[in-house]
């Protein structure tokens, strides 16, 4: 049985979480590679809805989690998170939850700075989260951010962040009113420390040891592909590498043991802030669209825009990411549509063309062109057999994977966690799910 790496495919919040919580029985360790808290994967067990930001979503199914040295920590949401499952009978101790001794502190300054950042920009604004990813991750690569390691010498800890909070403070003077208090922000660290450091390891050490040689692995990114820092919609993207490569720098092993690549997509397309959306719907269908698939940010509860699939921007998540497989998630959200259009194009004045530019100036500008399909308008949700699946149904999903050129392997259809269909099983070495 092969590694698996699952990346969103479009601008987030695709369901990666459901397809983590679905394939993770399978695997013996659920690795998060990037991104901080302003992830929001939710998976519905029966009447119950769990919402992950910092945690892995393995930790659901009882499975040994680790978090990566890319991801950003803030410690008292991690630790609150943590309460949080705990008290729904989630268990988890050490033994089961294991984070990067490498991994980056955010700070509750870093929440401050991006608040005062995204007010200032006002129109110009990116669209954060405002839970300071971005600043932390600015100190991470400017070198004077803390790690999770500082945290066992008070010595150490004390300098650094004194050096930190005194290079913050005067951007802070000369933005605004606040000041960062260097004793608060120590007092609570050391306060924290204790709680924290039982859960930090040496991961890429751990994970490299004989004891983990032929344990399966499962990678869970983040956010979207079209948010990475490099390839995404610049600068409307997150501030870390969401692409699958990441992953093996995170865990600190070789790339070849990232595995199967599988890419999560929505029937359709949103994303959540500002920056281009060549098939946004800003019409009432859009918004039936949100109502119909409660396109709101789990994190942040912002509703998401909201458009029809685009073919184009899928193709270059794929190619950016060597994305091997799809899961096509939501498709019940498009049960009651009687025409559901599919982009497979862009024209740029009188051109046509196949790919997604990089320049936002040229993407904000283009025309999807739509290829138009009868939609099926018949209930969708829980049906267990792709065979039961309504003809026209069957038909958009041919369409898609078509226009992508790769092989949707699952299908998600309703919000529950055993709402999905296995459509083709790629992984030969593996026995089909029992309940499907």
């Amino acid at each position: 049985m092969k590694n698996i790496t699952i990346v969103g495919a479009q601008w987030g919040d695709e369901g990666k979480g459901k397809i983590v919580d679905h394939l993770c029985s399978k695997f013996d360790v659920v690795l998060r590679f990037q991104g901080g808290h302003n992830a929001g994967h939710t998976i519905v067990v029966g009447k119950d809805k769990f919402i992950l930001s910092i945690l892995p979503s393995g930790l659901i199914r009882n499975k040994l989690c680790i978090i990566g040295s890319s991801v950003v920590i803030d410690p008292v949401h991690f630790l609150k998170e943590i309460d949080l499952l705990r008290k729904r009978k989630i268990k988890i101790s050490q033994r089961n939850l294991k984070i990067a001794n490498n991994a980056s502190i955010l700070l509750p300054f870093h929440s401050i700075i991006d608040q005062v950042r995204e007010k200032r920009l006002s129109k110009k604004k990116i669209g954060t989260t405002g839970r300071g990813i971005g600043p932390c991750y600015e100190d991470k690569i400017a070198r004077r951010g803390l790690k999770i390691y500082d945290l066992e010498d008070t010595n150490v800890l004390k300098n650094r962040l004194k050096n930190l909070i005194d290079f913050h403070n005067i951007f802070l003077k000369n933005l605004s009113k606040k000041k960062i208090s260097f004793n608060e922000t120590f007092k609570l660290l050391v306060s924290l420390r204790k709680k924290i450091l039982p859960f930090s390891i040496d991961v890429s050490e751990f994970i490299n040891s004989k004891f983990f040689f032929k344990k399966k692995l499962l990678f869970e990114g983040a956010q979207g592909l079209m948010l990475d820092i490099d390839h995404g919609t610049f600068p409307f993207v997150t501030s870390s590498n969401t692409i699958p490569a990441t992953a093996a720098t995170s865990i600190g092993i070789k790339p070849s043991k990232i595995g199967h690549i599988l890419g999560v997509l929505k029937s359709y397309t949103t994303r959540v802030g500002e920056g281009p959306f060549p098939t946004e719907i800003k019409s009432d269908i859009g918004l039936e669209i949100a109502k119909n698939g409660n396109e709101f940010g789990s994190v942040t509860n912002r509703p998401r825009r909201c458009g029809w699939f685009d073919a184009v921007q899928c193709r270059k998540a794929i190619k950016i990411a060597g994305i091997d497989s799809i899961a096509l998630t939501k498709i019940d959200v498009l049960d009651n549509f009687k025409k559901i259009k599919i982009c497979y194009q862009y024209k740029i004045g009188k051109k046509k063309i196949h790919f997604m530019p990089n320049s936002n100036k040229i993407l904000k500008n283009v025309k999807p062109i739509y290829l138009t399909v009868d939609g099926w308008c018949a209930n969708t949700t829980g049906i267990k057999n792709k065979k039961l699946l309504p003809q026209k149904a069957q038909k958009f999903i041919k369409i898609i994977e078509k226009l992508i050129n790769t092989p949707i392997v699952f299908l998600s259809n309703g919000p529950d966690r055993n709402d999905i269909i296995n459509w083709k099983f790629p992984f030969k070495a593996w026995p089909k799910p029992n309940c499907h």
